[in-house]
């Protein structure tokens, strides 16, 4: 039975711990749940027991002096605790979870449990999290990291980079707001994932809040390039040159197909990371077009950006580049590299090089559909028409939300891209043959029909 008795600084500077014991538990008979503790070494500290959802439960509230303990004091406290003591448990169950969880753990929860992550960018968030976050953070408690850390991660990743090669970069200022952005992306799904007992949230603030209160996100504009109307007689007839020109030696190049994707994207305005996306299988040639399939768990590394099924409508100068690439190549993919199945950015980065230094101008993947961007717009063809072409539904407050509601033959599609093509050849002042690489004659004749009833939408 436990030992019961009236609190007082007398009573218990006279408590002693009975021999052969470690220690004992004495209750006071005033205040509920207030207990004190006895060792045999003679130390007194005071508790509070309650039992709470079936289970024991102390806390310690501190050690007993007989000179300078306030009985009314520890009484006071004591009260108030056994009181909130479920609230107090729950706040030090809660508190344990937060500082458990890593900023590694809840990356990786992050990407494993958002399931409609495509590869791509389960890829890119994975290279900016080990290339930024992870190197610093990844092994801290998520609830330790502070705004002051966000805005250090922020400005230490912005700082140029020094190549292998001694040169440094310019300010990453891209880099830094994907970083910060991928924090933000963890905070937000940690503070709906992780609740306690009670279904309550454990994290209840995200520190990269600090980003949009102090305004330090870094602008976020394109790249205003293209290549201007004067040069594209040379890039045009140096992608050619190029790939028809045999190597040094006798060894294996990529440079047929790569020169036909490079022409493919300025023809067509596909984003550069689709192009290797694009297999046989894909190609209906009697609308001379690419059909993107919809997304799903066996094809999502084939698919775009949106995930959508999208009939990509070809001019003639970028059908014949698919032609051509497939006449040099086999496989399941129309762009494939050296040994590789799909041509790889590296290739198509060490073309664009070999251009750059004919023509003077740098020409980074993206150029090719911007240019095509451009001179859609150079040629009259209307806005619709060029998101469409682009497959560029596009979002936030500056989109047209009556897009939403209109639509296009395939037909119109193709009079569209038509109106670009033109407009490159006349501007390169080169035969529509020769950048079609001589295989016009060779084109079968088109499905009418099909392009007339089969529509198209954003």
């Amino acid at each position: 039975m436990s030992m019961r008795i009236n609190f007082t600084k007398e009573a218990l500077e006279a408590l002693v711990c009975p021999e052969g014991k470690a220690d004992m538990y004495v209750y006071d008979t005033k205040t509920k749940g207030l207990v004190i503790r006895v060792t045999k070494a003679g130390g007194k500290t005071f508790y509070v027991v309650r039992k709470v959802r079936g289970k024991d439960h102390r806390i310690k509230m501190g050690a007993f002096h007989g000179k300078t303990t306030k009985l009314p004091m520890v009484r006071e406290s004591a009260t108030k605790t056994y009181a909130n003591l479920d609230v107090i448990l729950d706040a030090k169950e809660a508190k344990s979870v937060r500082d458990s969880v890593t900023l590694d753990m809840a990356f990786d929860n992050l990407i494993q449990r958002k399931k409609k992550l495509t590869k791509t960018t389960v890829d890119d968030y994975t290279k900016s999290y080990r290339n930024h976050i992870k190197p610093k953070y990844g092994n801290r408690p998520l609830s330790s990291i502070t705004t002051a850390d966000v805005l250090n991660l922020h400005e230490e990743t912005t700082k140029p980079a020094v190549r292998p090669n001694g040169r440094v970069t310019a300010p990453r200022e891209r880099s830094a707001n994907k970083a910060v952005g991928l924090l933000r992306l963890i905070f937000s799904f940690s503070m709906a994932f992780y609740h306690d007992d009670e279904g309550a949230r454990i994290y209840k603030f995200s520190p990269v809040d600090i980003m949009k209160k102090t305004d330090q996100w870094h602008e976020s504009s394109r790249d205003k390039i293209r290549i201007n109307p004067n040069e594209l007689g040379s890039f045009i007839d140096g992608c050619i040159r190029i790939a028809d020109t045999p190597p040094l030696r006798d060894v294996p190049t990529s440079f047929k197909s790569v020169s036909a994707a490079i022409l493919f994207m300025l023809f067509s305005g596909v984003r550069p990371g689709e192009i290797s996306k694009i297999r046989r299988s894909y190609i209906c040639h009697k609308t001379r077009s690419v059909i993107f399939p919809k997304r799903n768990k066996t094809n999502e590394d084939d698919t775009l950006k949106n995930g959508h099924e999208f009939h990509l409508v070809l001019n003639d100068s970028a059908y014949c580049q698919l032609l051509y690439s497939m006449k040099h190549s086999t496989g399941d993919y129309v762009f494939p590299g050296v040994q590789q199945e799909k041509v790889s950015e590296s290739n198509v980065r060490d073309f664009l090089q070999r251009i750059s230094s004919s023509i003077g101008k740098n020409l980074p993947r993206k150029i090719m559909r911007a240019s095509f961007i451009s001179i859609a717009e150079r040629a009259g063809v209307g806005a619709f028409y060029i998101k469409v072409l682009c497959n560029h539904d596009g979002s936030g407050q500056s989109v047209d939300v009556t897009d939403g509601y209109k639509m296009a033959y395939l037909s119109e599609i193709r009079d569209a891209t038509s109106k670009v093509e033109a407009e490159i050849i006349t501007s390169a002042g080169l035969e529509r043959d020769y950048v079609c690489r001589g295989l016009l004659s060779t084109l079968i004749d088109l499905d009418s029909r099909t392009l007339s009833t089969k529509s198209v939408s954003l």
